[in-house]
């Protein structure tokens, strides 16, 4: 089968009749978007792909625009060196090299894949047991980048259903550029999806901790509190200016004062211990009761 490859069709080119509405639409529209596009007609399709790793900090995106059927290819925008690489397989079929020209692409994602992969070990084993305000930063970092590889590759299985779309007539599954592919992309969204998992991991495990550091930092802010009520509430009583107090008066007054500020700080200490409010939050009563019986168990079974 002859078949054409154009890398520049907006230059003159022969239109067959059949494709000219679409070709002026592609050429004026599809070649000025800056998002992926795809559109499938009987025998052909064509639209706008996303080539590089959308990275946030990087506008414009560069894009790549193509029409395929079962007699030519159109490309614009896509690198010379696939291009290059793709043409000198000499396939059969446009089909065949527009699929080629979609793996080698992806093949260069593993690049960055395996970078992403290498941030991701570094933060979790950063996470042990503290988490700084920077490390959460880092981890919503990871997050929104695997989200943003996510709609990276996706258009690409996209492309390989609307092929099936397009090409009714044609199994597609016979071509070794598609499998290839297709193989390609079902590695790709399989590490993302395993990423996402560890991120989401990550962000939870995170997100417990600080709550749970917090807890405890309330909880001994709330023992500190109970524990000097008595200091401050004999404080503010023997700190009145009243004329008339006996305790002034007394030879051990002072002695007397200490004395009821330590049993009452010593009382409420003995009783937010027998709540077991001052332990760890993660022990209960219960857990504490259940421990004691165990152990009481054991010393019985010993003797």
């Amino acid at each position: 089968m002859n078949w054409t490859w154009y890398t520049r069709p907006e230059e003159i080119v022969h239109i067959d009749d059949y494709y000219t509405e679409a070709y002026t639409y592609w050429l004026e529209q599809m070649t000025t978007a800056k998002v992926t596009k795809i559109i499938v007609e009987q025998d052909y399709m064509y639209g706008s792909l996303t080539l590089d790793y959308e990275q946030i900090e990087r506008e414009p995106q560069k894009i790549g625009h193509y029409f395929v059927t079962r007699d030519f290819l159109w490309t614009i925008g896509f690198d010379d060196l696939y291009c290059d690489s793709v043409a000198a397989k000499q396939y059969a079929t446009p089909i065949e090299a527009f699929y080629d020209l979609l793996a080698e692409k992806m093949d260069y994602y593993f690049h960055g894949i395996d970078e992403y992969e290498e941030r991701l070990m570094m933060a979790q084993r950063q996470m042990s047991g503290q988490v700084p305000p920077e490390f959460m930063n880092e981890i919503f970092g990871l997050r929104s980048e695997i989200e943003r590889w996510s709609d990276t590759v996706v258009p690409y299985r996209e492309l390989l259903m609307a092929g099936r779309e397009a090409f009714l007539d044609i199994d597609l599954n016979e071509l070794k550029s598609y499998r290839l592919a297709e193989y390609r992309v079902d590695r790709l969204l399989t590490l993302i999806e395993h990423y996402q998992g560890d991120v989401i991991a990550l962000t939870d495990l995170a997100s417990t901790l600080s709550n749970f550091r917090g807890n405890e930092i309330m909880k001994a802010l709330t023992v500190f509190t109970a524990l000097t009520t008595p200091v401050v509430a004999f404080g503010a009583v023997w700190g009145m200016n009243f004329k008339q107090m006996p305790e002034l008066e007394w030879p051990l007054g002072y002695l007397f004062a200490w004395v009821m500020i330590v049993l009452f700080t010593g009382l409420v200490y003995a009783w937010l211990k027998q709540k077991n409010w001052i332990g760890s939050l993660l022990q209960f009563p219960n857990q504490i009761r259940n421990q004691k019986q165990m152990e009481k168990q054991r010393k019985r079974t010993k003797q």
